[in-house]
């Protein structure tokens, strides 16, 4: 009970800094009481071309009214209409996405959806090796310089993917997208996934490319995903902006659409940073 009380306190917290912070984009208000927060928005815009895998349907956006009403007093009034994959873009997979009667967006417990930010930079390693997989020794030397990861962390690796965004050629790694077999890009090995699900008790796994299935060319495997779904772990996919964060010292909230029965859900996944521990190159 007791860590549910803090849960809740500590989310209702942050949104009640932001609010009063006025955060303008990542940068807090400087003349406020909280401009020692940093907000980081993680999540790609959701249009006009989400990525999305080419099986599912294409994102779509009509306009329903965009002019005076009067019906409503003569004021302005906007208002459209979406109609989206919910894995496209920064998004969640829940657990059922690959694994039958394992939990649905709405049975997502909401102190599952964020926790201490652990990153996992690789991007020197994929510079040689685009199929580059983490591996326990990845996230081993990631603890001998920032400590254990911390129970309920979020785990994402940053390979520099975010950068190919949106384009499905690049972001996919393939000349023929509908073939996922012809996929390549940077992911998990099987073993470090098991290290984190078995080990680390992790709330979340992600990265900032569009899947953390370990398949070599040719195959798909999605032992990785099973493995974490099995076990009610959600993953977060197409992350941006992970050379914004610190290694550590970040908390990340996942506020994804509480979808009913959804297998997934877009996202706007953004972190909240101690002004001391922002990247200088971004913020110096």
């Amino acid at each position: 009970m007791f860590h549910t009380m803090k849960m809740h306190w500590t989310t209702k917290t942050v949104f009640l800094v932001l609010f009063i912070c006025s955060v303008d984009g990542i940068n807090a208000a400087p003349s406020s009481s909280c401009s020692d927060i940093r907000v980081v928005d993680l999540s790609h815009v959701h249009g006009p071309k989400p990525l999305t895998a080419p099986f599912f349907p294409p994102y779509s956006f009509e306009i329903v009214n965009r002019s005076i009403s009067e019906a409503l007093g003569g004021n302005w009034f906007e208002t459209n209409y979406i109609r989206t994959s919910e894995h496209s873009g920064t998004h969640v997979d829940a657990p059922s996405h690959f694994y039958r009667n394992k939990k649905r967006m709405h049975e997502i417990p909401l102190d599952k959806l964020y926790g201490p930010g652990v990153i996992i930079d690789i991007r020197r390693q994929v510079s040689g090796n685009v199929n580059y997989r983490v591996k326990v020794s990845d996230i081993k030397r990631w603890e001998a310089t920032h400590g254990r990861i911390p129970k309920g962390a979020v785990v994402l690796f940053n390979s520099g993917w975010s950068s190919r965004y949106p384009d499905p050629f690049k972001v996919f790694n393939t000349q023929n997208t509908s073939d996922v077999s012809s996929y390549e890009f940077p992911s998990y090995e099987f073993k470090a996934i098991t290290f984190l699900a078995k080990f680390r008790s992790v709330n979340i796994v992600g990265s900032d490319t569009p899947s953390i299935g370990d398949s070599p060319p040719g195959k798909v495997d999605l032992s990785n995903f099973t493995f974490l779904f099995q076990r009610n772990i959600p993953v977060v996919l197409n992350v941006a902006n992970l050379d914004r964060l610190p290694l550590s010292g970040s908390t990340i909230f996942v506020p994804a659409i509480n979808i009913y029965d959804g297998s997934g859900a877009p996202a706007r996944i953004f972190a909240t940073v101690p002004a001391s521990k922002m990247i200088k190159k971004y913020y110096g």
